[in-house]
């Protein structure tokens, strides 16, 4: 039976048009499959590892839930500062029943220059992970390994371009696990002032002594059912920017073929 009122708040999700993409991402090449997600992949400003064992319905769900609070975030006029939107975001995804665990955000710095971004923040996705050897695991292997990959490939330029908002650049990292019939989401964040650059962030080598950022965790729950009714109305309303907003890791780096 299907919770009418949510099917409802779905279908009028103000997500903007399509017509607002940008020509080269509406012929991009390797459309992702919605139904048939690998275990990494980045939807708009996060990149999102899923377990090995997970089914494809929560694959789907949860990374659609991911990118109806993005952009809805995204698109509200009232929004006016990175707090508001990732408050916003959240409300969201509490509105697709999410059941928000706690979190924050804290005010960190770097301890060592000349390193580049994506290598400096990987102790604080560590922790917020929570030190496990799995969690993360995937997502620790590909900024470690970014440097040896195309700065203009698919899925590295839309998590650049996706993160700027106002003036940072927020970059989201979740971790989905499963227990049972309940769905796991930690979602760290590293949030950098335009004083690192306007492009290209994560490989912009960090030249001040102690550069201060800011980093946000949050942790959600779900029940998979409750993620199963959801999964079609968010296709329904979505369909039209998986394609853009959504991309796969590198098959290499899935299937552990990059060099260290």
């Amino acid at each position: 039976m299907q919770n009418e009122p949510l099917q409802s708040y779905i279908s009028n999700l103000p997500i903007g048009a399509p017509g607002a993409l940008l020509v080269e991402d509406r012929s991009a090449t390797n459309p992702i499959d919605i139904d048939n997600l690998p275990q990494g992949i980045v939807t708009g400003s996060n990149l999102i590892q899923f377990p090995a064992d997970v089914s494809p319905q929560v694959k789907s769900s949860v990374s659609l839930s991911l990118l109806a609070a993005q952009r809805v975030a995204s698109n509200d006029p009232v929004i006016l500062s990175p707090t508001q939107w990732l408050e916003r975001h959240n409300t969201v995804l509490q509105n697709l029943s999410w059941i928000n665990e706690g979190g924050g955000v804290v005010e960190s710095s770097f301890k060592n220059i000349d390193v580049a971004v994506h290598k400096a923040i990987i102790p604080f996705l560590t922790a917020a992970f929570g030190g496990a050897a799995a969690a993360g695991a995937l997502i620790i292997t590909a900024l470690n390994q970014l440097e040896q990959m195309d700065k203009d490939s698919p899925w590295i330029t839309l998590f650049d371009r996706e993160s700027r908002r106002f003036n940072v650049s927020e970059y989201q990292f979740s971790v989905v696990e499963v227990e049972g019939d309940t769905v796991h989401l930690k979602l760290a964040a590293a949030r950098l002032d335009a004083s690192y650059g306007l492009t290209q962030v994560l490989f912009f080598k960090v030249k001040k002594q102690h550069a201060a950022f800011e980093h946000a965790n949050q942790a959600f729950t779900v029940n998979a059912s409750l993620l199963s009714e959801i999964n079609s109305a968010l296709k329904m309303k979505l369909m039209n920017l998986t394609k853009t907003f959504i991309r796969s890791l590198p098959d290499e780096l899935l299937n552990g073929d990059l060099g260290a």
